[in-house]
């Protein structure tokens, strides 16, 4: 006998409004057993029982089906469509009884017994019990690959969800407080460099910006920023390290590309420019949202529905050009994306450190927070990892944020972590994140740059080189007031590299090889001067000698390690676009030793320098070389950092006295 298939569909009304479609098995149909027509009483109470069902009257539809199970308990239909009314009534348990019931008695019944099972024991939070059954449908059903995939998708995350729970990661959460949380959402979280200020959007009905300042006592009662809000919404937001360029999402405004468009300003003397579309170059005619700017603001990782993705929302990636414009955004590819949403990235100023949120990798529910890490030799991004649990929970986690020294995180929930409810609106909260989970610790330098004669401020070129293989990590122009802020990742050595056309480079040299040191600040006061143009003009100008701060050699030798190269082909270049400019070389020793050893050996290291530049192409003639010893220390030979600025080799241009422009 065929029994009559069915769909049972529940509908579920949140406090939100969303409204979710949930079903059992599409049908249940004898596959094994062959029973007996029902008789015309038993068929009525089977009508009733399922019309009740389709009403939403689960309690009476059940009353039906117990009746009809007393007259017929070998009917297997009965109890599975009762077990999925007692579903629709949240009486999960008893739900879950009578499935099992069912599938011991019957086990050959229909494989999608064990589907609806598994959704059971989902919600009963029995999460290996779940993935067992999703693999038990799939294994038995033979005849819908569709929802077998399904169903072994679903055993990957019921499995993930069974190990994080068992597993749990250390997760203390503490409110950031009533400065900053109200009864509204707060979220998308930014922090300055030194964790002094930190800035959220905060939605009252429409979406702007708030911002705290941080003192001894924490942080103080949100503002909002006046001169970027304004009626229409300012959504999810990012800022470049040095708190002056801004990148926001802006919706419902009529000089849109798309749905929602990123737009940016720029600090400038004091005050935000007007908020400009950031273009085609960037905005499609689909969604743009959910920015994060490199610590230096000259690339940026956002979301995006555009044509491309590999479902919902993907992350795209784009970067400036030399003509400081932003080039067409990339997919970051299916090591980041999925069918799913990717949303929210934040990425850490260490540089190659993505956090993210998605509901396409397996997770807790809702939207889960990932970790993912770039790849330094080939740019490729590592597959996610998801920050676990109880850091993720069944609710929609994102706007996350890490500290600079990667030990603190803050992250934006709707789930009250303290018991595990529904908090009714998003909050902001910060913990300590755990080992496994933090980026790079990193520090950063703030520097100004001036004239080392007049004292005005540059708006100098900047770059932090790795020395480790001379790659470029970031790159910026100081501001007109001569200030800059650049992040400096631990475990490598570092050039900071500032120049001005018209004026000697300088570089400095920065070690933060150990990461017992993150977090700390690097205060940097760059002078550089004017390069004489006459001879008469050189006689007007204080040229100081400048150190080669990254000119290194082996111990008590002067033989030049790999990594002067980077410093030694500064000094070229200059030599090289200025071909009338001399050069004077001067090698430096501590006191450690005999004398009689120092002065040959630091006018040994000076020549190794000149035979660089020498086989660089420069003329022989333009270049002196002097070796002082310790004669001429600029700090105390008494202490081994004192002595390690003692031990130096320094520069200093001219033109000589018969040449004249």
């Amino acid at each position: 006998m065929n029994l009559v298939s069915f769909r049972l569909f529940q509908r579920l009304f949140t406090m939100s409004q969303w409204m979710i479609l949930l079903f059992f098995a599409s049908q249940f149909t004898a596959q094994q057993q062959v029973l007996p027509p029902l008789s015309r009483e038993e068929k009525l109470l089977f009508d009733e029982a399922k019309r009740r069902a389709w009403h939403g009257e689960y309690a009476k539809s059940n009353e039906s089906y117990e009746k009809l199970l007393k007259k017929r308990p070998d009917f297997p239909e009965a109890s599975l469509r009762m077990a999925a009314n007692f579903y629709s009534l949240g009486k999960y348990v008893e739900s879950e009884t009578l499935f099992q019931q069912v599938i011991e008695k019957n086990p050959d019944y229909d494989a999608e017994m064990y589907f609806s099972l598994a959704m059971v024991q989902a919600d009963l939070k029995k999460f290996g019990a779940a993935a067992d059954n999703y693999e038990k449908f799939a294994c038995i059903e033979k005849n819908k690959p569709e929802k077998v995939k399904k169903a072994l998708e679903r055993k990957e995350i019921f499995r993930f969800r069974q190990s994080a729970v068992l597993n749990p990661v250390p997760y203390a959460p503490k409110n950031l407080g009533s400065a900053i949380n109200t009864s509204y959402h707060e979220y998308s979280p930014w922090l300055s460099l030194d964790g002094s200020t930190l800035i959220f959007t905060r939605n009252e009905g429409q979406e702007d910006f708030y911002i705290s300042r941080k003192d001894s006592l924490g942080f103080r009662e949100a503002q909002p920023v006046f001169e970027l809000n304004t009626a229409s919404d300012e959504g999810t937001f990012s800022l470049s390290a040095d708190g002056r360029m801004l990148v926001y999402t802006a919706c419902n405004r009529k000089d849109l590309l798309g749905s929602c468009d990123l737009f940016y300003s720029v600090l400038y003397n004091g005050r935000w420019t007007a908020s400009t579309n950031m273009g085609i170059s960037v905005n499609s005619s689909a969604w743009e949202s959910q920015p994060s700017l490199s610590a230096d603001g000259n690339s940026m990782i956002f979301s995006s529905r555009r044509l491309g993705t590999r479902g919902g929302a993907d992350l795209f990636y784009t970067f400036r050009d030399s003509t400081r414009a932003w080039v067409t955004p990339v997919n970051l590819g299916e090591n980041i994306n999925t069918a799913g949403d990717e949303e929210s990235p934040f990425l850490h100023p260490d540089g190659h450190t993505l956090y993210f949120r998605s509901n396409g990798w397996p997770g807790m529910g809702g939207h889960d927070v990932f970790i993912s890490r770039r790849n330094d030799s080939t740019g490729v991004w590592s597959k996610p990892v998801n920050l676990g649990y109880p850091i993720n929970t069944e609710g929609s986690e994102g706007g996350f944020l890490v500290s600079l020294d990667g030990k603190t995180a803050y992250i934006a929930t709707d789930v009250n972590p303290l018991n595990g409810t529904k908090a009714g609106q998003l909050d902001i909260y910060s913990f300590t994140l755990y080992l496994e989970a933090r980026p790079v610790p990193t520090s950063f330098i703030q520097g100004i740059v001036k004239d080392g004669n007049t004292q005005n401020t540059l708006s100098a070129n900047v770059r932090l080189v790795s020395l480790r293989d001379q790659n470029t990590v970031y790159r910026l122009t100081a501001f007109s007031d001569g200030t800059f802020f650049l992040p400096v990742p631990s475990g490598n050595s570092y050039a900071c590299m500032t120049d001005f056309p018209g004026y000697t480079f300088q570089t400095r040299h920065i070690d933060v090889q150990s990461e017992t040191g993150s977090g700390k600040k690097f205060e940097l006061d760059i002078l550089l001067y004017p390069i004489p143009q006459t001879a008469e003009e050189q006689d007007q100008l204080t040229n100081d000698k400048i150190v080669l701060e990254n000119v290194f050699f082996n111990l008590n030798s002067a033989i030049l390690t790999p990594e002067s190269e980077l410093e030694i082909h500064q000094l070229f270049t200059l030599l090289r676009k200025q071909p009338e400019l001399h050069i004077i070389i001067t090698g430096h020793t501590d006191n450690s030793g005999d004398e009689s050893i120092n002065l040959p050996l630091s006018l040994a290291r000076a020549k190794a320098v000149a035979d660089a530049l020498l086989k660089k192409g420069i003329t022989p003639g333009r270049i002196t070389t002097e070796g002082k010893g310790s004669s001429v220390p600029v700090d105390t030979n008494d202490s081994s950092e004192g002595r390690k600025k003692n031990r130096r080799t320094e520069f200093s241009l001219y033109l000589p006295k018969t040449s004249g422009r």
